[in-house]
C-alpha cells in the first residue's frame, strides 16, 4: 500500500480538461476584446491569433515582433466567412466559430488564457517596448516605436498623402475599396497599404478626434490621416501614430537646417 501512495505522489498532473462552458465564456471575451481594439481587429483581419504565444514570448519584443510580421506579410488565411462577420459585427457567429476552434484544437486553460493576454494592449505596449530596448539610449519610458524606424513611418505618410487627398475629393457611390481599387493605376503602392487596411481606413474616417484636428482643408486632413496610419504596422494607435511621425518630421527638418 505504501508503494502506491509513493507513486501516486510522484505521478505528473495531467492537464485539467477545459469544459463547455470554460471554452464558451473564452470565446465570449475574446470576441469582446477583438472589439474593443483596433490593432486587435486588424491583427485578426490579418490572420493572426492562430498560433498561441508562450509567456515567454509575451514577455518579450518576440511577440511585438510576430505581430509586425503578420501586419506586413499577413499570416494564414482564416475561413473567408471569418471576414464577413468581422465587418458586419456578427458578435454571434464568431463567438460560435472561437469556441469551435478552441475546441477543435484542444487548447488547454493556460493556452486560453494566453491568448486572451495577448489581445490587451498593455502587453503588446510592453513587448514593443523590449523589442526597442537594443536600439534606444534615451533615460526615462522608451518609445512604442523602435527609434530605427521612425524614419519608415515618417516616408509610409508622405507616401499615403497625396492618395488620401484624391480619395477625399473624390464624389461618387462606390466604396472607399472600389475608390482604392480605382486610384490604384496612379498610386499602387499607397492603395495597397490601405486596400490591406481599408477597415482601419474606415475608422480613421469615422474618428472625431482626427476630424477635429483638420476638418476645412483636404490637404490638412489627409495628412491628418496618412500621419495617423502610417503607424498601423507597429501597431500604433492613431494618436501615438501621429506623434511619432511628427517627431520624425521635426527631427528631419532640424536637420537640413
Amino acid at each position: 500500500m505504501r508503494y502506491f501512495i509513493e507513486v501516486a505522489k510522484h505521478r505528473p498532473k495531467l492537464p485539467s480538461k477545459v469544459s463547455e462552458i470554460e471554452y464558451q465564456r473564452f470565446a465570449e471575451q475574446f470576441v469582446e476584446m477583438v472589439f474593443a481594439s483596433n490593432w486587435v481587429f486588424q491583427h485578426l483581419l490579418y490572420g493572426g491569433f492562430q498560433t498561441v504565444p508562450t509567456w515567454e514570448e509575451l514577455n518579450s519584443g518576440e511577440f511585438a515582433l510576430a505581430v509586425v510580421e503578420v501586419s506586413r506579410e499577413g499570416g494564414v488565411v482564416w475561413q473567408p466567412g471569418l471576414a464577413y462577420a468581422l465587418i458586419d459585427e456578427d458578435r454571434q457567429w464568431l463567438v460560435r466559430y472561437f469556441k469551435r476552434d478552441a475546441q477543435k484544437r484542444r487548447l488547454s486553460k493556460d493556452e486560453l488564457v494566453r491568448l486572451l493576454e495577448a489581445c490587451k494592449h498593455s502587453v503588446l505596449r510592453k513587448s514593443f517596448k523590449e523589442l526597442a530596448r537594443p536600439f534606444s539610449s534615451q533615460r526615462g519610458p522608451k518609445p512604442k516605436l523602435p527609434l530605427e524606424k521612425y524614419d519608415d513611418v515618417l516616408k509610409i505618410a508622405e507616401l499615403l498623402r497625396p492618395t488620401i487627398a484624391q480619395l477625399l475629393r473624390m464624389e461618387t457611390t462606390r466604396t472607399l475599396a472600389e475608390r482604392l481599387e480605382f486610384l490604384q493605376n496612379d498610386h499602387p503602392e499607397a492603395c495597397e497599404f490601405l486596400l490591406r487596411r481599408v477597415v482601419m481606413l474606415r475608422q480613421a474616417l469615422d474618428d472625431a478626434g482626427l476630424r477635429t484636428r483638420a476638418s476645412k482643408r483636404i490637404d490638412a486632413r489627409a495628412r491628418v490621416l496618412a500621419d495617423a496610419l502610417a503607424g498601423s504596422d507597429y501597431a500604433l494607435s492613431f494618436r501615438t501614430s501621429l506623434e511619432r511621425v511628427g517627431e520624425a518630421r521635426r527631427f528631419c527638418f532640424t536637420k537640413t537646417l
